[in-house]
């Protein structure tokens, strides 16, 4: 392995190991001499996002998207940045554009009807879960999620069916009893192993380029990216 992927590889080890600020410092030093990879920007954004640097993490996200345009994963990371850093317009911006780009991809609808119940848009929330479920039948979270929608709505009935059918799918996590005491979206608690990403090294070629796409987009339709979004979730927003 050559001098600069090391680099790269070294600032991703400090990053696992919660030492973001080293991390930062050495995907610096890498895109000094490699400016046109966008895996580099993507996970220094990333760094940037676990030390709420919201602003920096936005800026290295909207780098990685010139290089890789068009792509949903980034995308919806952006929107979810966006959404932390109070700018709700432009997170839901970028979560209907990663809808758009992937709309057969039930996580798409999934994260974004989490936002929308955020914001207090439980109609919106309610026919995006409904979406995402309708894809993807045996999503236990999107089910117990969405009872908690239709409990908000007032819909009660309803919303226990959806939690009993969480349960029946995941008796492990979800449970009747569980979701009614919570008032926030309940989530697996699980953590995922981060998905590998393909080795880059030197200047961007096109078949390097192209295999990191390829990756993103695989992660994109893997159920480790719903996780490790439903796991930020409950880091965040639950009690």
């Amino acid at each position: 392995m050559d001098e600069i992927n090391i680099l790269l590889e070294t600032a991703s080890n400090h990053c696992q190991k919660g030492d973001f600020k080293q991390g930062i410092h050495l995907y610096a030093q890498y895109i000094k001499q490699n400016p046109k990879n966008p895996k580099a920007y993507y996970q220094r954004g990333k760094a940037y996002f676990k030390i709420k640097d919201y602003n920096a993490a936005i800026s290295d996200l909207n780098k990685a998207m010139q290089l890789v345009p068009n792509d949903a994963h980034l995308t919806g990371e952006r929107g979810l940045i966006y959404f932390m850093a109070k700018k709700e317009n432009k997170a839901m911006a970028d979560f209907d554009k990663a809808v758009e780009l992937e709309s057969e991809n039930p996580f798409r609808y999934a994260s974004r009807a989490f936002i929308k119940d955020r914001i207090g848009d439980l109609e919106g929330a309610k026919t995006d879960y409904q979406k995402a479920l309708e894809l993807d039948p045996e999503d236990a979270i999107s089910y117990n999620n969405l009872g908690l929608v239709l409990d908000k709505m007032g819909y009660r009935k309803k919303a226990e069916d959806h939690f009993e059918k969480a349960a029946d799918i995941d008796p492990k996590n979800f449970g009747m009893s569980k979701s009614k005491e919570s008032s926030q979206s309940e989530v697996p608690e699980e953590k995922p192993d981060l998905p590998p990403l393909p080795d880059i090294g030197g200047e961007e070629e096109p078949s390097k380029s192209a295999n990191f796409i390829n990756t993103l987009k695989e992660l994109a339709k893997s159920k480790k990216e719903r996780k490790e979004f439903w796991e930020f979730v409950k880091s965040k927003f639950t009690v």
